[in-house]
């Protein structure tokens, strides 16, 4: 009897935690995928840097790809051959922080309005400010013809005795396909410093 008892209890702590497990897994299912994130997944970008005159200063190809997945919390997430470990969350786009072992919002769903994050590194200060456009438009001037929300990035770096340095960056992500082009202007000038432009692009 004392056997028995002991067995149904250990039935039961099991059960509570599968649905606790599976339970998990819901709450972080993503409301939308913005970045598809399967294995083999892989995206080739023409990267080009440009002077502050606005000339092209020099161009090269950048591939990123989805190596593997893993599970982290009971929830899976894919592992990018530039070693972000990041998945499609109730959340955003996401991607988890090894150092605080946590997930940071790179792309929030339409829930959110801005979000931000203050990062302390040895000398300075970066925060960082995310403002999601909501209507879904044509990413002007691409090498595919996408329909894609922007992403307006700030950043703001703070060092001791000296002035705040911002930069700002566009992001356009097209839904089930992915990032189509990041921007990255000289501070507030609106001169373009570099662009990420999707030049190929293989999904499983």
């Amino acid at each position: 009897m004392k056997c028995n008892s002991r067995l149904s209890l250990s039935l039961l702590l099991l059960l509570q935690c599968v649905l606790f497990s599976c339970q998990r897994e819901e709450d972080l299912s993503p409301k939308e995928e913005l970045i598809p994130l399967q294995v083999g997944n892989q995206w080739t970008y023409q990267v080009i840097n440009y002077m502050h005159s606005g000339e092209a200063l020099d161009t090269s190809l950048y591939r990123r790809a989805v190596l593997r997945d893993t599970i982290i919390y009971n929830s899976r997430w894919y592992i990018l051959n530039d070693g972000y470990i990041v998945q499609n969350s109730n959340e955003g786009y996401v991607y988890y922080n090894r150092g605080g072992q946590v997930a940071l919002i790179l792309y929030q769903n339409a829930d959110y309005g801005s979000i931000g994050y203050t990062y302390q590194y040895p000398g300075y200060l970066l925060y960082v400010l995310t403002t999601r456009i909501n209507t879904l438009a044509p990413i002007e001037n691409a090498y595919y013809s996408f329909m894609g929300y922007t992403f307006e990035i700030e950043n703001q770096y703070t060092t001791p005795n000296s002035p705040t340095v911002s930069s700002f960056q566009k992001d356009y992500v097209s839904p089930d396909v992915g990032l189509v082009r990041s921007d990255l202007f000289y501070g507030d000038t609106g001169r373009l410093m570099r662009r990420y432009e999707l030049v190929n692009y293989r999904l499983n």
